[in-house]
């Protein structure tokens, strides 16, 4: 009997032992799966931190290109508008070249009549002396047209001395004429424009002497006097003035830009260390009709400007008033 009760007991204390077993096992699984979860868990985390930060980025790059784009749209705009404003001065530069090459020919055709006539198949050609005195009339009516204050001394002038004008000496006349009628049309279409190099050297110049530009490359409107190196203003206007000047190894020049006298800006070049030295300035100033304008020496005395084209003296009008 106590037999059966002991091994009864052992059953019992080895199922318990087992069951024990078991629910350490499961235990111990259940405890890997929380940590295998919890790992799943911070990895979850990390990944929506990092969605969140890719969707802050993707917001930042949409707000950019929102904002690129309208620049764009602003930058397309403003070329548009460029681009309408080139036509109409494209349109406006092609009206007043056509105008312009109309005028020329009614110059033409005014000052240059035709020698040859035709009367019943026959050649009648005017002599070269009967020319040029139909040419002469011509020219100073032109002038008395255009410069009426002017008459009674052109007529003092010219009395008395155009029979004594030879055929050659009427024709030579012509192209000093046709010039200062050229330049009174530019100056009446708001064309004044005049660019002068520099080709000798200007050596022993004084303080406030003009510098002389000598040779005229442009002088449309004719307000550029080469002789004297100034420009006297045709036309009232806003005008662009700029100037270059060169000077010799180790020499130094102070050059100043001056409006009747008065000083506008300064040009300086210092040619140190044996080498040349080359200045420039430009300006945009208001200028009225008959106003002078030059280049001249500044502060010192004996200065020595370099020539062979490296120094000049140019300007336009830019807006006529």
């Amino acid at each position: 009997m106590k037999t059966m009760f002991s091994i009864l007991a052992c059953c019992v204390l080895f199922a318990f032992i087992h069951v024990e077993a078991a629910t350490d096992m499961d235990s111990q699984s259940l405890l890997v799966r929380l940590s295998v979860l919890e790992e799943k868990q911070a990895f979850s985390e990390k990944l929506i931190a990092a969605l969140e930060t890719e969707n802050k980025m993707s917001q930042k790059r949409i707000a950019d290109l929102e904002k690129y784009k309208t620049l764009s749209d602003r930058r397309v705009a403003s070329l548009e508008r460029t681009n309408v404003l080139c036509n109409r001065r494209k349109v406006a530069l092609d009206s007043v070249k056509e105008l312009h090459a109309n005028q020329v020919t009614l110059d033409i055709d005014n000052i240059l009549p035709d020698k040859t006539n035709t009367t019943n198949g026959y050649n009648n050609t005017m002599s070269d002396k009967k020319v040029a005195s139909i040419v002469k009339e011509r020219i100073l009516s032109n002038r008395k047209s255009a410069t009426p204050e002017n008459d009674n001394a052109l007529s003092s002038d010219r009395s008395g001395k155009d029979e004594r004008y030879t055929a050659f000496g009427e024709i030579a006349d012509r192209p000093t004429s046709v010039l200062q009628s050229k330049h009174r049309r530019l100056v009446a279409e708001g064309i004044v424009a005049f660019s002068a190099m520099k080709i000798a050297n200007q050596e022993h110049i004084g303080i406030n002497q003009n510098i002389i530009f000598e040779n005229v490359l442009t002088n449309e409107g004719g307000g550029f006097r080469a002789n004297h190196g100034v420009f006297i203003v045709p036309q009232s206007g806003v005008y662009m003035i700029s100037s270059s000047i060169m000077c010799a190894e180790n020499g130094e020049v102070r050059a100043t830009m001056v409006h009747n006298g008065n000083l506008v800006a300064r040009v300086y070049c210092h040619g140190d260390g044996g080498k040349y030295d080359q200045g420039s300035q430009t300006v945009v100033i208001q200028l009225n009709a008959g106003d002078e304008v030059a280049v001249q020496s500044g502060e010192f005395a004996d200065d020595k400007v370099w020539g062979f084209v490296y120094s000049s003296f140019s300007g336009y009008l830019v807006w006529p008033q």
